[in-house]
């Protein structure tokens, strides 16, 4: 009879026990998962820089598999609007209606800020959102609680959003310009003007060149606000 081999019954060495590679456990694709994708792109690079291609690398899945979750790249983009219109939020009231609709439009205006251009895509963003019924039924109510006609509360908001929107816009577009390229030359070339022709201009260049476009931003408000309580009779 064979004897067994001695060696298949001494215990391996710890050296030579091969372990098994463990694999990561790849997060579900989901809808919010690509949302979260798209507006860091949004945030960091602007909307030129989102693809489907793109979202899909940045998730390590191909680009056939976003379908599933969104229709198509403006699908995205306005998905990515909504992310950023739940972060603004409906508006508090506190009873003040000026008060309420300048910290709501404040904070409209800063949190657009902080998501690259995607103000771009809250120009006629039609049909509305859910986020952007409610913020309109309690803006609304505001208006109309103060005896403000409907007709002119209803212009007066759109009014506001699109000052808002456009302002952020343009900040967004001058914070991609170099402003040394730019605005040290048409210092100087306002400042160089005929004075007898150009009075005004020549004596508030540094004015005009303002850089703080917080203040600017809420100036234009409280004009709007300030006309808009005009029509209030309550």
């Amino acid at each position: 009879m064979r004897q067994k081999s001695k060696s298949a019954e001494v215990p391996l060495p710890p050296w030579e026990v091969r372990r098994k590679t463990e694999v990561p456990q790849r997060a579900p694709l989901t809808a919010e998962r690509i949302v979260d994708a798209a507006l860091a792109v949004v945030d960091t690079e602007g909307s030129a820089a989102l693809t489907m291609r793109r979202i899909a690398g940045d998730l390590g899945v191909v680009a056939s598999s976003l379908y599933a979750h969104v229709r198509n790249r403006e699908e995205l983009l306005l998905l990515v609007l909504e992310r950023v219109m739940k972060e603004i939020g409906v508006p508090e009231v506190t009873g003040q209606w000026d008060a309420d609709l300048k910290a709501h439009y404040t904070k409209m205006q800063r949190v657009l800020s902080a998501h690259g251009d995607i103000a771009l895509y809250n120009f006629a963003a039609f049909p509305p959102t859910a986020i952007g019924v409610a913020i309109t039924e309690r803006l609304l109510s505001v208006l109309l609680n103060v005896g403000v006609p409907p007709k002119i509360a209803a212009w007066a908001l759109h009014r506001l959003t699109l000052y808002t929107t456009a302002d952020v816009y343009e900040g967004w577009r001058l914070a991609n310009k170099d402003l040394d390229d730019w605005i040290d030359p048409v210092r100087d070339y306002f400042a160089s003007l005929p004075a007898d022709r150009f009075p005004s201009i020549v004596g508030n260049v540094d004015v005009m060149l303002d850089t703080d476009s917080d203040g600017r931003f809420e100036l234009g408000l409280d004009m709007l606000i300030s006309g808009l309580a005009t029509f209030v009779t309550d």
